[in-house]
C-alpha cells in the first residue's frame, strides 16, 4: 500500500513538470557598454561575471531539487516498499537537503554580486537593470526557502511514515500534503520566471550587452 500511495503523490507532480521544465533559461554573459569618464564599468563587468557564475550554480541545484517527484517515483516504481528502496529514498532526501544548503549559499552570493553593481558609478540604465535583477534573485531565494525546502522536508516526512510502517491512512495524509505543495511551487516558479524575464528583457532592450 505504501508504494501505491507514494506513486499517487508523485504522479500529482506531473501537472507541474510542464512548467518546471522551463528552467532559468537566460544566463547573461554579456559585456556592459564601454566605460565613460569616471564610470566603474570594468568593476560592474567583474561583478556581473561573478553573479552569472553563482546563477549557473543555483540553476543546476534547483533543477536537481525540482525533479524530486520524478526521482521518488523511479525508486517506488512498484507496489510495496522494500528495504533497498527505503535506503535509496533516504539517500535521495539527504542529497537534496545538502543541495538546499548549497543553494542558499549560492543565492546569497548571487544577491551580493548583483547588489554591488547598483552601488557603483555606472550608467542609470545599468543601475535599473541591477535593481530588476536583484528583485528576480530575491524571488528565487523565496522559491528555494519557502517552496523547495518545505517540499523536500515533506518527502522526508512521507519517507518516515513508510520506513516505520505507519498506517496507510497516515501515509496517504502525508502524500496529500505534498500534492498541494507541488501546486504552490509551480505557481511560484512561474512568478520567478516572469521576474527574471523582466530583468533580461530590460538588459536586451536597452542594449546593455555587446
Amino acid at each position: 500500500m505504501a508504494a501505491r500511495r507514494t506513486r499517487k503523490d508523485s504522479g500529482s507532480g506531473r501537472a507541474g513538470r510542464r512548467a518546471s521544465a522551463a528552467v532559468l533559461c537566460l544566463v547573461l554573459l554579456l559585456a556592459l557598454p564601454a566605460a565613460g569618464c569616471g564610470l566603474q564599468t570594468d568593476q560592474a563587468n567583474a561583478d556581473l561575471a561573478k553573479a552569472n557564475a553563482h546563477q549557473q550554480q543555483a540553476e543546476a541545484l534547483m533543477n536537481r531539487i525540482k525533479v524530486l517527484p520524478d526521482d521518488w517515483q523511479r525508486i517506488f516504481a512498484t507496489p510495496g516498499a522494500t528495504p533497498q528502496e527505503v535506503a535509496q529514498a533516504h539517500d535521495l532526501i539527504n542529497t537534496r537537503l545538502a543541495d538546499l544548503t548549497t543553494l542558499n549559499t549560492e543565492t546569497k552570493a548571487w544577491e551580493k554580486d548583483v547588489s554591488a553593481i547598483s552601488k557603483l558609478n555606472v550608467d542609470d540604465k545599468i543601475k535599473e537593470y541591477a535593481k530588476l535583477k536583484l528583485a528576480s534573485v530575491k524571488q528565487w531565494q523565496d522559491y528555494g526557502g519557502l517552496f523547495l525546502e518545505p517540499l523536500v522536508k515533506a518527502y522526508g516526512h512521507l519517507l518516515d511514515t513508510i520506513a516505520t510502517g505507519r498506517p496507510a491512512a497516515e501515509q496517504q495524509q502525508a502524500a496529500s500534503a505534498i500534492t498541494g505543495q507541488v501546486s504552490d511551487s509551480v505557481q511560484r516558479l512561474e512568478e520567478c520566471l516572469q521576474a527574471q524575464k523582466t530583468a533580461d528583457d530590460y538588459f536586451k532592450n536597452n542594449k546593455l550587452g555587446k
